[in-house]
């Protein structure tokens, strides 16, 4: 299982989405393929869909049929579990004298990257595929690999479509 963050849940779902690396929704498409085809949960973390429901309008329906009525997806909500993993995670930087472990974030911020990071921990993913700073620096403190869209990679000779071609017209024969 692995873990989406709101980059990649909006490059999900909006395929138009700016980013810097002009092909990053078809990589996460890709990825998503790939994933599907070996059978791999995505978690979705809580505060990581809310980010992207915000400032959905009117395909909020659309996002969540699309996570819930699909097997892939696993929304995952913080829950005590979580709450005591970023307590852990809380305490272990103020013992390091450094509350914000290095982020120049804003507090409320980092609490909310560090949910993610704990629902994911958790839930025990392989890795959490994220853009975000904040959020990869916590995902390797805390021993979990995270990549990026720039780590995603479509296979040279594959071509790979955000949608499907148009159906060619029966011929009769």
């Amino acid at each position: 299982m692995v873990a989406f963050d709101t980059t990649f849940l909006t490059l999900m779902f909006v395929p138009h989405a700016k980013h810097p690396i002009p092909d990053a929704s078809a990589r996460v498409e890709f990825l998503l393929s790939d994933l599907n085809g070996r059978g791999d949960q995505v978690l979705i973390p809580t505060p990581a869909l809310s980010e992207i429901l915000i400032k959905s309008g009117k395909a909020t329906n659309a996002i969540i049929q699309k996570l819930t009525k699909n097997p892939r997806f696993l929304i995952a909500s913080f829950d005590l579990r979580a709450a005591l993993e970023l307590a852990v995670m809380s305490d272990a930087a103020m013992s390091r004298a450094d509350k914000r472990d290095g982020s120049v974030a804003t507090w409320a911020k980092i609490k909310f990257d560090r949910q993610i990071v704990a629902i994911a921990k958790v839930e025990r993913v392989s890795c959490i595929y994220s853009e975000d700073t904040d959020v990869r620096s916590i995902g390797k403190r805390e021993g979990m690999s995270v990549l990026g869209v720039a780590d995603i990679t479509i296979p040279t000779g594959t071509q790979f479509r955000l949608t499907p071609p148009p159906s060619e017209p029966n011929e009769k024969e």
